[in-house]
């Protein structure tokens, strides 16, 4: 059985590792012609924590984990709001917590694939056409950015919250992508004062309609991270960012000072699909149920997405039920990440001051770490 998995992101990496085990033919595609940057600090615990470990890569990824004690809550003069203990979530979850910088985690994923699983880079999926009148009948042909047409018994649309698959097999996106009214934007720059005073701590400044926070990386630069109010995504996101969060005063005109032409952005934004699978095309990760950014929980069900999608397909008797028994499975907890994920978005840039004041507490009776 073949299948094209189209995205070399977390969720595609994950399901092309797991399809290859359970004896498919892979080919992964990927638009970027080379991997992805350093990325941002993220959290992948609980279930997804598991497959990790299943896939016998918890020690590579335990060299590059960051040991972030805390998370602090600072004001516009950089003075300690509260602080909230990372080790009290790794508590709750028995310790299975990995927090690393999502390129440290693509890396080591891309660097665990067997030779026999195709690595294409430079190329998007941007036609699909189902075989069958009920697309199992036939097999699916994938046309290619690159030129080249794929005949496949399996498409996973695996890239991400601009998904092509999706917008190809499913429709346009405002039949099902939601957007919460911000904006975020991640980048890493080299500063070795600023890097030297965050300290090992996740360091963060909440005002009305903006966020910013900062952490230090292994390698001694300064991770950055802004979450802004705004309902489109900018022609210019270097020029936006720096407009929208410059005066905040702390550190962060400074950072601004380092922003790059080619940050990361992405609105903050939920993608909401009745179904994941239509004919021989499922959806993985955020191109399926992304929960926001806000959300916190996205790596951890990109990586057990992808497991459960490959382990669904392995019991079935058919890909059908395979992707029907899979949805079925995992939408609850993406249901669950989502909803938080809409709260979340309102409380990291209030617009009202009740907002302000009740968001700013809540930190506070945390206490110290």
């Amino acid at each position: 059985m073949r299948v094209l998995v189209c995205g070399a992101g977390i969720a595609g990496l994950t399901t092309a590792w797991w399809l290859d085990r359970h004896g498919w033919d892979v080919l992964l595609t990927e638009r970027d012609e080379h991997p992805r940057g350093p990325g941002h600090l993220l959290d992948v615990g609980g279930a997804g924590y598991d497959v990790l470990d299943r896939m016998g890569l918890l020690p590579s990824l335990d060299e590059l984990r960051r040991h972030i004690p805390a998370i602090v809550y600072v004001d516009e003069d950089g003075d300690t709001l509260a602080t909230v203990s990372y080790l009290a979530a790794a508590t709750l979850l028995g310790g299975r917590l990995l927090t690393i910088m999502r390129g440290d985690l693509e890396a080591t994923l891309a660097a665990a694939l067997p030779a026999r699983v195709r690595l294409r880079r430079g190329a998007e999926v941007i036609g699909v056409e189902d075989g069958g009148v009920d697309g199992l009948g036939g097999p699916v042909r994938v046309t290619l950015s690159d030129g080249r047409v794929e005949a496949v018994d399996l498409l996973v649309g695996a890239d991400g919250l601009a998904s092509a698959v999706r917008r190809l097999v499913f429709g346009p996106d405002r039949l099902y992508v939601r957007t919460l009214g911000q904006q975020s934007s991640t980048f890493v720059f080299a500063d070795d004062e600023l890097a030297a005073s965050l300290g090992p701590n996740l360091k963060v400044l909440s005002l009305a309609d903006r966020q910013a926070g900062f952490s230090r990386t292994a390698d001694g630069r300064v991770a950055a991270f802004f979450v802004h109010r705004g309902e489109r995504s900018p022609a210019d996101p270097m020029a936006e960012v720096r407009q929208r969060c410059a005066g905040m005063g702390w550190i962060v005109d400074r950072a601004l000072s380092h922003c790059p032409t080619g940050l990361a952005h992405q609105p903050v934004a939920v993608v909401e699909l009745a179904g994941w699978h239509v004919g021989r095309t499922v959806l993985v990760g955020d191109a399926a149920a992304a929960g926001s950014v806000l959300a916190g929980h996205g790596a951890s069900l990109a990586v057990f997405g992808g497991y459960r999608l490959a382990e669904s397909l392995r019991r079935a008797p058919d890909p059908r039920a395979g992707m029907i028994t899979y949805q079925q499975g995992l939408m609850p907890a993406v249901g669950l990440v989502q909803r938080t994920g809409r709260r979340a978005a309102g409380w990291v840039a209030p617009t009202t001051r009740w907002q302000i004041t009740i968001r700013d507490a809540v930190p506070a009776l945390a206490g110290p770490a």
